[in-house]
């Protein structure tokens, strides 16, 4: 049977107790719901979009996917910015996570403009060429819903978050 000091001791690692106060682990229970709803959203999203190759004219039904999705990452962000803001690292630290989530927005901002060209080229085009499959259709349909909610946004969304706040950070007094 564990002491109350080893207990104590325990929950301070795991980020759950700081000298008798409730803080913020890294991988807090809102944390990882909104995590895993964030995910759930992309497959919904995806599910929802209509295949290049298919043709359909039964409107957008990925759209309100769309909409969750974007509540579901701004959530996410909210809890993911709580969690770095109460993470104590040291400057030098703060500059690495800095340099990495910089590299993961570049790399994942190149792969997104790719995946966005290649399906407008699948598509036949923009909206206002006449041969495309989305002519005289907005740029959100039930085509492109995937353009804004697919693995390479959520990895700028969250990229972007972890780099600005690892920068303010590594600026901020002590």
């Amino acid at each position: 049977m564990a002491t109350h000091d080893e207990y104590m001791l325990i929950q301070c690692q795991f980020g759950k107790m700081d000298k008798g106060r409730m803080r913020l682990g890294l991988f807090s229970k809102r944390l990882v719901i909104s995590f895993l709803v964030c995910l759930w959203m992309l497959y919904l999203t995806e599910v929802f979009t209509i295949e290049a190759h298919v043709i359909s004219g039964n409107g957008n039904p990925g759209l309100l996917m769309v909409m969750f999705a974007v509540f579901s990452f701004l959530f996410f962000g909210m809890e993911l910015w709580k969690v770095l803001n109460h993470m104590n690292i040291a400057k030098r630290g703060w500059l690495f996570i800095s340099i990495g989530s910089f590299c993961t927005l570049i790399i994942s901002a190149v792969l997104e403009a790719a995946y966005v060209i290649d399906l407008i080229k699948q598509l036949g085009g923009s909206p206002s060429n006449v041969n495309s499959k989305i002519y005289r259709f907005s740029w959100i349909n039930q085509y492109t819903n995937t353009f804004y909610i697919n693995a390479y946004t959520y990895i700028i969304f969250v990229s972007s978050i972890v780099f600005i706040c690892s920068i303010q950070k590594m600026f901020a007094k002590r």
